[in-house]
């Protein structure tokens, strides 16, 4: 997805939150996996203060940080991880887990589908996404590629923008 396709579409899908959830998913040791990381700390770091947005850092262990979720009673959630769907290094893509659910391509223990029910099952009515970076190489001790570097810094001056409109 080109990077103002997914400014637009990410625009229509955070125009009208409440209250935003972003979760970075990724292994920091494991080259292009760390991608969801990076995109998490560099916003946590430009979005301070913003009380209406929670931005975690979840590494590989989604799960742990489910009930912090439940709390933020969020209207949004999205999802930042590598996710290999075949394309090519440091492309990205869009899904809306209503129409389009991951389960299994994810390389982290908690497919989002269950994530999203569990939420769900606690009562939220919740706007659930997640946007998936194309790795390159996931091999413990690797380099982020400078195709998911690329893409990382893409997605992050499209969040801050957007989020800091729609947060005002």
């Amino acid at each position: 997805m080109e990077a103002r396709n997914l400014a637009e579409a990410l625009a229509k899908e955070l125009d009208a939150f409440k209250r935003l959830v972003v979760l970075g998913i990724g292994n920091e040791l494991r080259g292009d996996d760390i991608a969801g990381v990076l995109v998490v700390k560099k916003l946590k770091k430009v979005l301070k203060g913003l009380k209406n947005v929670l931005i975690v850092n979840c590494g590989t262990a989604p799960e742990n940080f489910l009930s912090k979720v439940k709390a933020f009673c969020p209207s949004h959630v999205l999802v930042i991880d590598a996710i290999d769907f075949k394309g090519e290094p440091g492309s990205v893509t869009l899904y809306e887990a209503e129409k389009e659910m991951i389960e299994s391509i994810s390389t982290h223990r908690l497919p989002v589908s269950l994530a999203k029910a569990y939420l769900e099952k606690s009562g939220l009515e919740i706007k659930f996404f997640l946007i998936g970076i194309q790795p390159q190489n996931i091999l413990l001790g690797a380099r982020i590629s400078h195709e998911v570097k690329e893409a990382v810094e893409m997605i992050i001056k499209i969040l801050v923008k957007i989020i800091k409109k729609a947060a005002s």
